[in-house]
């Protein structure tokens, strides 16, 4: 009869320790979100001044400036570095402004599912209180065996619960890291696309009638670029609270940076999409060595997970106990 009532007490302590637990990592992913988008509320409060978006720089100037410049010295000056300084800015600063939006909208909902997983800590004292008690009124070589079972026990099981969670964050990071390489070969086709029908030279000739950056190739790319990053952010955030294993991912801003700096040269020094084409080709390197990593480590875990759920299956069943699966603590 005792044994059962300690299988009952462990059984509930157990469903305890998955609640903590995932309130642990709730609480790890809120504070990524905090400090993300108040590292990007720290760059655009840097940059205030610099309202203007790509769409709206003064290109017919630029050209201008650019070319006289050239002309002189035959080859670039201050105010085309100045221009692309601007230019780039411009594109990072309309990134910045979406993602700190998705962060703090991640934030919220984040610290929505904390508001559900209070009282467990306390429930859970209260839990090993009784099975302390119940081990007491237990004869003393009884009692010393299911403490030592008790405590190995434990430690499989806080490990388990680990596994288990770093293998759902996982699961959840490769999703979003999968879009990531999705949207990165989308602006390649459509930098592709852009390369065969936009003719450069004519759309400054014209003095620029159509918008660069609406409703255009070259906007959708840049678009595509900037959805893959927001898909990069929303994986890290599931990687930030992964405990069992270590994943380092290139930051992908600079790629972001590198492309538009690329671009800037391919419309104002080459004439030509060739630049922004290989920064995009290598981004995608990047991304899909990201994903690819990701998945190997997964395969890892996984198999340390099966480990450990063996190990844990064996010792419930010596704490007199039935085989028990993972309870959803969503």
């Amino acid at each position: 009869m005792m044994v059962r009532r300690l299988e009952k007490i462990e059984k509930e302590m157990g469903y305890c320790d998955i609640k903590i637990e995932k309130e642990r990592r709730l609480r790890l992913q809120a504070r990524f979100l905090y400090a993300e988008a108040e590292a990007l509320e720290r760059f655009l409060r840097m940059h205030e001044s610099a309202v203007v978006g790509l769409q709206n720089l003064p290109y017919p100037k630029m050209a201008q400036q650019i070319a006289l410049e050239k002309a002189r010295t035959d080859k670039v000056g201050p105010f085309f570095d100045r221009a692309k300084e601007d230019f780039i800015t411009a594109g990072i600063l309309e990134m910045v402004r979406e993602v700190r939006e998705l962060l703090l909208r991640e934030r919220e909902s984040v610290e929505s599912k904390l508001s559900s997983f209070t009282g467990f800590m306390t429930k859970r004292t209260v839990l090993e209180e009784e099975r302390n008690q119940a081990m007491r009124n237990l004869a003393p070589a009884h009692s010393s065996r299911f403490r030592k079972i008790t405590e190995e026990f434990q430690k499989i099981e806080e490990l388990w619960n680990s596994l288990t969670e770093d293998a759902l964050d996982l699961d959840e990071a490769i999703f979003f890291l999968a879009r990531n390489v999705d949207y990165v070969k989308s602006a390649r086709s459509f930098l592709i696309t852009a390369k065969g029908s936009f003719d450069i030279e004519s759309w400054v000739d014209s003095g620029y009638t159509s918008d660069l950056f609406r409703h255009s190739n070259i906007g959708r790319a840049r678009e595509m670029m900037d959805g893959a990053n927001r898909n990069l952010k929303l994986a890290q955030k599931e990687l930030s609270c992964v405990q069992n294993l270590k994943v380092r991912l290139d930051d992908f801003e600079p790629v972001l940076v590198k492309f538009l700096d690329a671009l800037f040269d391919d419309i104002f020094l080459d004439g030509r999409l060739g630049r922004s084409i290989s920064a995009i080709e290598q981004a995608l390197a990047v991304s899909e060595k990201g994903l690819l990593t990701v998945r190997q480590k997964r395969e890892t875990l996984h198999a340390r997970l099966e480990r450990t759920e063996r190990t844990r299956a064996n010792l419930f069943l010596r704490l007199g106990g039935e085989k028990r699966g993972r309870v959803s603590a969503s």
